[in-house]
């Protein structure tokens, strides 16, 4: 979405807003909520976020890392929390994706939650350890296909997109690599690169700053372009077997169902005006995240329209909570 238009849509969430925002400057601090530890993607796109929307708000908002069950006790949490604005969840693809594949998972994001808006979507990258002997994702994927057992790859958690793919390489690859979940990217980081795992499926954002200093090595990319941070690496659709495959990581912004409308409103205007900034922009960039500032409503719309693409893809790499 270019800057004007995001502009555009916070001049327009600025009329009639004068309850919603005396609320939403309200003394109180606000809590952001996200679903993994420190250290990773999310938790870097929420205290960026989390910065600049309290210089616009007024308002303090503090980070609340509530890490466990693939980024879901973060989300129960909010469902079960107020509905007086105090409170704003940072989710992402993953509170769509993990209800659909863990039964035990109350949480129903058109029931339970309302969205303010989007702030950016992250490409996932297949990596190793740069004293792996992997030098291409076709030389393991050969290597596999020969025979080579205990193969195995580590996610933030069962369900989580990271998981999807991993499940897809097995499926469309022909091949068994055994998954190991954790409950957020920073562990994976350090067990990658001493090897305590053989892989990982990673953001972009959060393998960056070791495929930079040279102690992992990026093998493939879930992305349908190849990334202008690493682009010597292919992306997974570039081989053969894979055609089409990309998976997008987006993240995005909730409050509990039945906030009131006002509050939304102001919390959507300071978010929008957040992401027009260009330094936001240009750390997420630098990051390796995209920014993609979208309103509540068509953020709403987007979500809605990508529930059965995420449904064929689970169903296709036949993942099941575990």
């Amino acid at each position: 979405m270019q800057r004007r238009t995001v502009l555009k849509i916070a001049s327009a969430g600025a009329c009639g807003l004068a309850p919603g925002w005396a609320l939403a400057q309200s003394d109180k601090p606000i809590s952001m909520v996200l679903g993994y530890s420190a250290g990773g993607t999310t938790d870097f796109v929420g205290r960026l976020v989390a910065t600049e929307m309290s210089k616009v708000l007024g308002r303090q908002i503090v980070v609340d890392n509530v890490p466990g069950a693939s980024g879901m006790m973060a989300a129960q949490k909010v469902s079960h929390g107020p509905t007086d604005g105090s409170v704003i969840y940072l989710g992402g693809t993953d509170t769509i994706v993990i209800p659909m594949v863990n039964d035990k998972t109350k949480v129903d994001w058109r029931r339970d939650f309302q969205l303010i808006g989007s702030s950016s979507f992250v490409s996932m990258v297949f990596a190793v350890s740069a004293k792996s002997p992997y030098q291409s994702m076709s030389e393991l994927l050969a290597a596999l296909r020969k025979g080579k057992k205990d193969f195995n790859y580590a996610t933030p958690g069962i369900g989580t997109m990271q998981h999807l793919f991993g499940a897809l390489i097995n499926e469309k690859g022909k091949v068994a690599m055994l998954h190991v979940p954790y409950k957020g990217a920073a562990q994976i980081n350090t067990d990658l690169v001493g090897q305590h795992v053989d892989s990982a499926i990673l953001t972009t954002t959060s393998a960056l700053p070791f495929i930079k200093d040279g102690s992992m090595r990026a093998l493939a990319i879930a992305d349908s372009t190849r990334s202008s941070m690493l682009p010597n690496v292919k992306t997974i659709g570039e081989e053969e077997g894979f055609s089409s495959l990309s998976l997008p990581l987006w993240q995005a912004f909730f409050v509990k169902a039945g906030t009131p409308p006002a509050i939304v409103a102001a919390y959507e205007k300071a978010l929008m005006t957040t992401m027009a900034n260009p330094e936001v922009q240009k750390k997420m960039r630098d990051s390796g995240a995209t920014p993609w500032a979208t309103n509540g409503r068509d953020m709403t719309a987007y979500v809605a329209q990508q529930v059965p693409v995420y449904k064929e893809a689970i169903d296709a790499a036949k993942i099941v909570a575990e």
